[in-house]
C-alpha cells in the first residue's frame, strides 16, 4: 500500500512537472538542484534557475512552486537577482517576484527596473500588475517614470490659447 501510494505521488508529480496536467498549461524549468516537499506540494529550485511558462520566462537564484490540491499551479515566488519577461510585453529585473494564478497578480519587489513594449520605463521598489485588469501600479520613493508619448503640438504657437 504504501509502495502505490508513492508510485501514484510520483506520477502525479511527474504530470504536473512535465505539463501533461490537463488543467494546466505545461512549465518547463531548469536549475543547479530541484527538490519536491511532497505534503505541503512545493517545488524548489536552486541555483541559476529558467523557468519557461506561458509567453513568461524568469530566471532567478531561487524558485518555489506552490500547488493546489488538485496539482495546479497555485502561487510561484522567485528571489535573487530575479529576470522576467512577457513575450514583447514586458521585461523587468528585481530581487523578488511573486504570481498568483487565481487573481492573476504578479508582484516585483527591491530594486524594480521595468520596461513595456511601447519603451515606457518605471524604477520603484514595488510593481504591482493586475495580469486580467491589464493595469499597474508602482510604489516607492521616489517612483521614476519614462513615458514614451507620440509626437504632436502642446498648445498652441507663441503660448497663446484660443
Amino acid at each position: 500500500m504504501r509502495k502505490s501510494v508513492f508510485v501514484a505521488v510520483i506520477f502525479t508529480m511527474a504530470l504536473v512537472t512535465s505539463g501533461l496536467s490537463m488543467a494546466q498549461e505545461k512549465i518547463t524549468v531548469s536549475s543547479n538542484q530541484q527538490s519536491i516537499d511532497y505534503a505541503n506540494r512545493i517545488l524548489t529550485y536552486q541555483g541559476d534557475v529558467k523557468a519557461v511558462w506561458k509567453d513568461y520566462t524568469l530566471q532567478a537564484s531561487e524558485m518555489y512552486i506552490y500547488l493546489t490540491p488538485q496539482n495546479t499551479l497555485d502561487k510561484l515566488i522567485a528571489t535573487g537577482n530575479v529576470k522576467v519577461k512577457q513575450g514583447t510585453k514586458f521585461q523587468g529585473s528585481c530581487e523578488r517576484i511573486t504570481y498568483t494564478l487565481k487573481d492573476g497578480i504578479l508582484i516585483l519587489e527591491g530594486d524594480v527596473n521595468y520596461k513595456d513594449d511601447l519603451g515606457n520605463s518605471l524604477v520603484a521598489q514595488k510593481i504591482t500588475i493586475w495580469t486580467v485588469e491589464k493595469k499597474l501600479k508602482a510604489e516607492g520613493t521616489p517612483v521614476e517614470a519614462t513615458y514614451i508619448l507620440k509626437g504632436g503640438i502642446i498648445g498652441t504657437p507663441g503660448g497663446k490659447s484660443k
